[in-house]
């Protein structure tokens, strides 16, 4: 990913913190060149252990395939806030239209969990991430229907080697010029944009 020096995070707070909320995320293969949509679980590095994405696909969905082996590459892209800023909004002329965004890039090794006990602690953690109280309760639903959702499921977990960071934010542009970015993106409705550019700028 193109990230020049004024738009990298090299923080693994802000990184973290970004991958957590922004869980809905993109896993990539490079061959064959794939894509699936998918929510990912962070967990998060401990002692000499490095961090792991884990994710599941449908079993029927070939992408799966890509990571059979061992050592197999993966890309899991992660897009926060975003939001077109017109040149109309800048003190500083000539200027051109851009896009802000957020987005962390994980790179790093694919391994196959296809043991169904671990696909059911992976669905548990992600019901008890987002079920309200009370919800879903996968112990109340028949045993044999959850064995064969669980096995129709194939998870991946990724031991991720390699963190990019973006935030590209107006740092480029004139202070006043962010301020006044801001102040537009949150006239048009855009609060995420606003705040995001507001927080990776410090202005309050």
């Amino acid at each position: 990913m193109y990230t020049p020096a004024a738009f990298r995070v090299d923080d693994p707070a802000w990184i973290f913190a970004h991958v957590e909320r922004h869980d809905f995320g993109m896993l990539v293969s490079a061959t064959p060149l794939m894509v699936s949509h998918l929510p990912f679980q962070l967990v998060r590095p401990a002692g000499d252990k490095p961090a792991r994405l884990v994710c599941h696909l449908a079993r029927a969905n070939p992408h799966w395939q890509a990571f059979a082996g061992a050592g197999e590459e993966a890309l899991a892209v992660f897009r926060g806030p975003h939001a077109y800023i017109s040149p109309t909004w800048y003190g500083q002329h000539p200027s051109v239209p851009t896009w802000n965004y957020d987005v962390v890039q994980a790179e790093g090794i694919a391994t196959l969990i296809e043991d169904p006990a671990e696909i059911a602690l992976q669905m548990r953690a992600m019901a008890a991430a987002y079920e309200p109280t009370p919800g879903f309760d996968m112990d109340a639903q028949p045993a044999k229907y959850m064995d064969g959702m669980f096995k129709a499921l194939v998870g991946v977990s990724i031991s991720v080697r390699h963190w990019t960071g973006k935030r590209k934010q107006s740092q480029n542009r004139p202070q006043a010029d962010r301020t006044s970015v801001a102040a537009a993106l949150e006239a048009r409705g855009e609060h995420a944009a606003a705040a995001a550019l507001r927080e990776a700028n410090g202005i309050e």
